[in-house]
């Protein structure tokens, strides 16, 4: 992975933070400052990238093939389903549950019973051979 959210705590100083934002670039990753909070930036606004598209899918507006095809189509490197195959179900599911519980069970937040089910039956994705897709 490219990024790296370099997380500035209260007690942590400008000095460590540029020391580490300046270290990434060094190794050739794209840092970004952002400061200590639920989820930070990343896990914050694909979350919703992620629930919307299952949202979709479990109202039958559109298929889980449709969805991705028109992520990718519109410039996304991977469509929310193809991606949280690759995260792990287990580990997107983890995040969801910790965003909602951070904020205050905020409906926009809830975790997905589509995923939940998916977890529930072992099929975390790539790597055990099935999550949104056959592998």
């Amino acid at each position: 992975m490219k990024l790296v959210e370099v997380v500035k705590g209260n007690q942590t100083s400008n000095e460590i933070a540029n020391t580490i934002y300046q270290l990434c670039k060094q190794l050739n990753k794209t840092p970004v400052m952002c400061k200590d909070a639920p989820g930070f930036i990343v896990n914050r606004v694909a979350r919703h990238y992620y629930l919307e598209a299952m949202k979709l899918v479990e109202q039958g507006i559109a298929t889980i093939e449709t969805v991705d095809e028109l992520m990718e189509a519109t410039g996304f490197k991977m469509g929310p389903f193809k991606l949280m195959d690759l995260i792990g179900m287990d580990i997107n599911l983890a995040v969801s549950q910790s965003l909602y519980a951070a904020f205050n069970n905020e409906e926009r937040f809830k975790p997905s019973p589509l995923q939940i089910e998916k977890v529930a039956n072992g099929e975390l994705g790539k790597k055990t051979g099935k999550g949104f897709y056959q592998y």
